[in-house]
């Protein structure tokens, strides 16, 4: 059963640029570690317009933990973050794992 992480962020208006390149290499290291897609969403109606989805899919939970792991061990991941949070171009207001219960 496919796994879903979504993060929904509240992106700082004139830094929305500086936050989809950050999404941009987030995506392509969790693609290379393991994820099956990382996208990025942007609202396009009915919502706040700085409010972004970032969601990485994995095949199965266990395919999701093994990421975790890798996240966690990976230098790249480290440093990406610490730049990022060391002054973020937004905050987190909601994460969430979900199952595909379709697939």
């Amino acid at each position: 059963m496919k796994v879903f992480h979504s993060t929904v962020w509240k992106v700082d208006l004139g830094r929305m640029g500086e936050f989809v390149k950050y999404c941009a290499k987030a995506g392509e290291l969790h693609k290379s570690l393991g994820a099956e897609e990382a996208r990025l969403m942007s609202t396009v109606a009915g919502g706040n317009q700085t409010e972004f989805v970032y969601v990485m899919a994995c095949e199965s939970e266990e395919a999701f933990g093994s990421l975790m792991k890798a996240l966690n061990t990976s230098k790249e991941w480290g440093a990406l973050n610490k730049e990022f949070f060391a002054d973020p171009a937004g905050e987190v207001i909601q994460a969430s794992l979900r199952t595909d219960i379709l697939s």
